[in-house]
C-alpha cells in the first residue's frame, strides 16, 4: 500500500498518522482519494526488540472517491478495515460500474470476494428521483440515458 499527500502529521503517542490535502492511496489495482485521511496503527514489539507496525483502520473524509476495476464510487466519508478486508463508503454514496448506477447511504465492499452491498437512505430522497422513496436506487444499462432524458424533459415542462 502506498499513501501520498501534501501534508503528513505523525503522532506516535496516539499511533495515528494524518494525511492532509490531495491524499491518494494506491493498493494493487485500486485507488482511494480524499481531502484528508487518518491512519490508525498499532506498533507491536518483536522478540529482537524491533517494532513492527500494523494498520488497524484508515478513515477518509471529504470528497472520498474509490476507483477499482469493478466500479467507481464516491461518498462523504469512507474507511478501510484491513483485518476484515472491507471498504465502506457512507453519506451521499454513488456507485457506477459502467452499466449501472446505484445510490444509497452506505456501501460495504468486500475486497476478497469483490462483492458489495448497499444499505438504503433513511431520511433522504434518492438522486434518481424516485418519488420520495428512501430505499437504495439502481439504474441499469440504457435506463441511465433514459433517466437523463426524462429529467431534462421535466425541467423544460417545469420552466413553462
Amino acid at each position: 500500500m502506498r499513501i501520498r499527500s501534501d501534508v503528513i502529521d505523525i503522532k506516535r503517542k496516539s499511533q495515528t498518522i494524518d494525511f492532509l490535502k490531495n491524499v491518494v492511496v494506491e493498493k494493487d489495482d485500486s485507488s482511494l482519494l480524499a481531502d484528508k485521511m487518518k491512519v490508525l496503527y498499532e506498533e507491536k514489539k518483536q522478540k529482537n526488540s524491533e517494532g513492527k507496525s500494523e494498520i488497524k483502520r484508515i478513515e477518509a473524509n471529504g470528497n472520498v472517491k474509490i476507483f477499482s476495476e469493478e466500479f467507481v464510487g464516491s461518498g462523504d466519508f469512507g474507511y478501510y478495515e484491513p483485518r476484515q478486508n472491507i471498504f465502506v463508503l457512507e453519506k451521499n454514496v454513488i456507485i457506477n460500474n459502467g452499466t449501472s448506477i446505484a445510490s444509497g447511504n452506505k456501501f460495504i465492499y468486500d475486497l476478497a470476494s469483490k462483492k458489495g452491498r448497499f444499505i438504503g437512505k433513511k431520511d433522504e430522497t434518492s438522486i434518481a428521483g424516485n418519488g420520495g422513496d428512501k430505499r437504495v436506487v439502481v439504474v441499469i444499462g440504457d435506463d441511465v440515458s433514459e433517466m437523463k432524458k426524462s429529467k431534462k424533459n421535466e425541467r423544460k415542462s417545469f420552466k413553462r
